[in-house]
């Protein structure tokens, strides 16, 4: 497509204009699109009221993740604010995400990150309703194009989990939550062979599948900003089981444990260190749809270099580093370096037996200097693979 050739040449551009105006000065204030764009068309009094606002709104055109270069998205709206004293409280966010492409798929999504009072309660929650095009390639890390199928289904997705904080004054937090999973028309389309991976699996492959349970939770969070943070910690574990006594149509468990750290370098400048790491494994009878995979987490964010699904498995190992920076000594344009590693247990041996590594770099554009939303716009590599993700916060 013409956007994809066009845009990063007008990025790089945009970019030079704006280090043309921001010099390395300490005392330049920080500024965002919104501002810019409104001290352009004379608005300053809307600029006024906008910081008075208690709540944070940003809206760009997104896609969080990429299914073979396919998917549009129609745009993505956040609302950032904060439920008791910015001194003691974290920052709370919801994201609405309603999205088409041209086979077909549409849908909506939601997810939720609400902190309570002085942080005593965390609220996550997340839904999804769509109708969904998928490409597979059967399970393992090895896995090749020419293995490639389309997979059609509608999904209805429900999860809600409430975390309690356990010590005073501590990041440490236990929960419990509702999963409700829903895959229903399920059909495999283009697959080139009566005998696919994905058929041979046997598992939710076909009609609807169910998949209902309960969850117990652990978080210990100290970031202030989830939507960009900048230094502290990040772990989380959660012990998913379903079974057909709650509605479930088979008996299987999971364990997604997912740890990251950051490090800041300047006081002055953005300059941070991040690290990501996730173990995700289910074991019993799992639904194909339910299994692990590539931007297949909570935040379908893994795997930069790589589509939507591209490598699957019964469980998974990955890990990520990211640099990010300022370019303008105002904040608005930024840039992250990045990259990772997946790996998938395979079908046979139930071993990690192969890694793929992605890298890549990104354009970060400040939309909200208060809440620190940027625009981002990621370029992956990975094998005989490339992508592009545009989305609205950092990726972890």
């Amino acid at each position: 497509m013409d956007f994809h050739k066009n845009l990063p040449v007008t990025i790089l551009c945009s970019v030079l204009i704006s280090l043309g105006y921001a010099q390395s000065n300490d005392s330049i204030p920080q500024k965002d699109i919104v501002e810019v764009f409104t001290k352009a068309i004379k608005l300053e009094r809307k600029q006024k009221e906008r910081e008075s606002r208690k709540v944070m709104f940003s809206l760009i055109p997104v896609a969080p993740s990429s299914s073979g270069g396919k998917q549009v998205f129609v745009s993505s709206l956040r609302a950032a604010f904060y439920l008791g004293p910015l001194a003691t409280t974290n920052l709370s966010n919801v994201t609405l995400i309603p999205f088409f492409d041209f086979r077909g798929s549409g849908g909506i999504y939601m997810r939720s990150n609400l902190w309570t009072h002085e942080n005593k309660w965390n609220i996550l929650g997340e839904l999804r309703v769509a109708q969904n095009f998928l490409y597979t390639y059967g399970l393992g890390a090895n896995t090749q194009e020419d293995a490639q199928s389309t997979i059609k289904y509608d999904q209805f997705r429900v999860y809600g989990v409430f975390h309690r904080r356990i010590l005073q004054d501590k990041d440490f937090f236990i929960g419990a939550g509702i999963y409700f999973d829903q895959f229903s028309s399920i059909e495999e389309q283009d697959s080139g062979t009566e005998d696919s991976a994905f058929k041979e699996y046997g598992i939710g492959t076909s009609g609807k599948s169910v998949s209902s349970g309960l969850t117990v939770n652990l978080l210990r969070d100290n970031r202030s900003n989830s939507i960009n943070p900048t230094e502290g910690f990040y772990t989380a574990l959660v012990l998913r089981a379903q079974g057909k006594e709650v509605g479930s149509d088979n008996t299987w468990s999971s364990l997604y444990l997912d740890a990251r750290k950051y490090f800041s370098f300047s006081e002055k400048r953005h300059s941070v260190l991040a690290f990501w790491f996730l173990y995700w494994g289910t074991y019993g009878e799992i639904p194909y749809l339910n299994l692990t995979g590539t931007a297949m987490d909570f935040d379908t964010r893994t795997g930069r270099g790589y589509s939507l699904g591209r490598y699957r498995g019964e469980q998974m190992l990955y890990g990520e580093t990211e640099y990010r920076f300022d370019i303008s000594a105002n904040g608005l344009w930024g840039g992250v370096v990045f990259a990772n590693l997946q790996s998938y247990t395979e079908l046979e041996s139930e071993r990690f037996e192969y890694i793929k590594v992605g890298a890549g770099a990104g354009v970060r554009l400040k939309f909200d200097k208060r809440s620190a939303t940027n625009v981002t716009l990621d370029f992956g590599f990975g094998k005989d693979s490339f992508t592009v993700r545009l989305n609205l916060g950092e990726v972890f």
